[in-house]
């Protein structure tokens, strides 16, 4: 097959401008090299396919001894030289559709044939004489110009189906393919054999266009065909080029090679720039309608507003939340869904991020919804921009937290009545049931943490025990109700007289102490005193009277390094002392 492609690339060259104005085989042997991809063997059978067939065709055409073996070793230096320089750049991938395959392309045959045009044009000079000049400059022009021309041919036929989808040649767009590449070579036909006017510039349009409409496969077969009959007619003298080229062939072949290099140029990088631009096209709708998929079905309520906070855009979350269509809601303000009581606070709060001098912001707010509801939204807006960077409105989500607010505000409440609980459990484990004073464990831990504080910074404290003389005359003659009056009785003028700060406790029965911090001994005395007067005063409760009463007082001076047991006994002592001394009396410890 390689054999084949070899001389029938001979006979071509041959037939049309001659060996010196295009060289199609080498551009066929880059184009398979690249098409076989990494694999070794294919590679290595392209490259002797194509050696044995450029020999056979050297011996076909009779060639000097010289040029039969320098030009198939410039041949395949041209050719393997190219496809390792691609591979050295970063390879291509497809059929030329990123621009960077193209330039890395037109680089390495640029850059190849300058090696092989030295070993031809030495063959030449040597075999028949030609001037080396010359020679190398019709070589390097015939062999990068066939290189860049035919190699694309056969990557875009080796992967048809493949260039088919991305140029977006259908089967239902084949008509229009002939018919744009048969117009290129009706324009072409009527430049090179119609008119000897200098009409080149009406070729690239052409071109351009089957490039615009065909992609890679438009590029490259408009370039073939313009390159085919621009080479067949200059070489029989017709065309622009002949006739305005100067008198000799080299300059001819020179200006063809040329033309031709700027159509190619033009042509293939415009076909990998819209691919690109087509693949990005393909892939920005793709992620469109994923993004519209993902909104549409989104639980949360996506919106844009306008810069007066009228809904323009609404996902169908909207009518699913509140009932009401998106149709009939956009167009319309969303303080028309706001409570009123919140809706001056709102617009204050939004006009910033409608006006662009805050970002983005979020609160909660109540909705109504169309049957009458009223939820609670969680409602995140931010600014939202034009390209030119000005304020064109708002976007964000609504979220619906009305079941969560509700589960927040029953945590609180629950969290509130086991506080207020544990503050009564709280309070009745330290105070006295009967009288609402400070029960004994709760007095005795006060005295406990005053006497530490007394200790350590040498505070005053003075503590006052004190019980109801002949009390239990009373319940014996009264009764318990009337005692419990009577004991009640004390405890509230008790609280009346002591000082901001001292506490009133009931130790048990009708015993009673005050712990009174800050207090020398002549201040608890003073208390004492007001105490025992209050005491010892009439009764009257509803109109009902009760038995007088007066009280024993014993009072303790802390002294430093005392504990709380200590103080308490002394006070203790002096109240028996006040009691053997007659009652009704106050007594300091000594």
């Amino acid at each position: 097959m390689f054999l084949l492609a070899a001389l029938a690339s001979e006979l071509v060259a041959s037939q049309a401008s001659g060996l010196t104005s295009l060289w199609p085989a080498n551009g066929i042997l880059l184009g398979l090299l690249i098409a076989s991809g990494r694999d070794g063997k294919d590679r290595f059978a392209i490259v002797l396919g194509a050696l044995v067939g450029d020999l056979i065709s050297s011996v076909l055409r009779d060639q000097p001894l010289t040029m039969m073996l320098l030009f198939p070793i410039a041949n395949m230096t041209e050719a393997v030289g190219a496809a390792l320089l691609i591979r050295v750049f970063g390879g291509i991938s497809g059929a030329f559709e990123r621009t960077r395959d193209v330039l890395i392309f037109v680089a390495a045959c640029t850059i190849a044939p300058l090696f092989s045009s030295i070993i031809g044009a030495i063959g030449m000079h040597l075999a028949i004489g030609a001037p080396f000049r010359e020679a190398l400059i019709n070589w390097y022009g015939a062999a990068a110009l066939s290189l860049a021309i035919i190699a694309p041919a056969v990557i875009v036929i080796t992967r048809f189906s493949e260039t088919m989808e991305l140029s977006g040649i259908s089967r239902q767009r084949i008509g229009e393919s002939l018919i744009l590449l048969g117009l290129v070579a009706a324009v072409a036909i009527l430049i090179f054999y119609t008119s000897h006017l200098p009409l080149l510039f009406l070729m690239l349009p052409v071109a351009l266009l089957a490039t615009f409409r065909l992609r890679q496969f438009g590029a490259v077969a408009s370039t073939i065909i313009i390159a085919a009959i621009a080479a067949r007619a200059t070489a029989e003298g017709h065309g622009p080029i002949a006739a305005h080229g100067g008198p000799h062939a080299a300059g001819h072949l020179l200006l063809l090679q040329f033309f031709l290099a700027v159509n190619f140029l033009s042509s293939l990088p415009v076909a990998a720039a819209l691919t690109q631009g087509d693949r990005r096209g393909e892939e920005a709708h793709l992620l469109a309608d994923h993004f519209k998929t993902v909104v549409e079905n989104i639980g949360e309520v996506i919106f844009r507003t306008d810069r007066k906070g009228r809904w323009t855009y609404l996902n169908p979350a909207w009518q699913a939340l509140t009932g009401y269509p998106v149709a009939e809601s956009q167009g319309r303000s969303w303080l028309d869904w706001i409570e009123e009581a919140e809706a001056a606070e709102f617009r204050d709060w939004a006009q910033p991020v409608l006006d662009g001098d805050v970002h983005s912001t979020r609160r909660l707010l109540r909705f109504r919804m169309l049957n009458g509801d009223i939820r609670w939204m969680e409602l995140s807006i931010q600014t939202l921009r034009d390209t030119s960077g000005h304020v064109v409105g708002t976007t964000g989500t609504l979220r619906d937290i009305d079941d969560r607010k509700k589960l927040e505000e029953h945590v609180m409440s629950a969290k509130r009545r086991a506080e207020e609980q544990a503050r009564e459990a709280t309070l009745l484990a330290s105070t006295d049931e009967l009288t609402g004073l400070a029960n004994r464990r709760a007095f005795l831990r006060h005295l406990e943490r005053q006497v530490e504080a007394a200790n350590e910074f040498g505070w005053a404290l003075a503590v006052a025990i004190f019980d109801v003389d002949h009390f239990k005359l009373v319940n014996d003659s009264h009764g318990h109700a009337v005692g419990d009056q009577v004991l009640q009785v004390v405890a509230d003028r008790s609280v009346g007289v002591v000082r901001s700060g001292d506490l009133v406790g009931r130790l048990g029965g009708e015993e009673f102490a005050i712990l009174m911090p800050g207090a020398s001994p002549e201040d608890a005395t003073a208390v004492a005193e007001r105490l025992r007067g209050m005491i010892a005063g009439p009764v009257d409760m509803d109109g009902v009277g009760l038995p007088r009463v007066t009280v024993s007082i014993g009072i303790a001076a802390h002294c430093r390094e005392q504990g709380a047991s200590d103080l308490l006994a002394g006070a203790d002592r002096a109240l028996y002392a006040a009691k053997s001394a007659g009652r009704n009396m106050v007594k300091l410890a000594a």
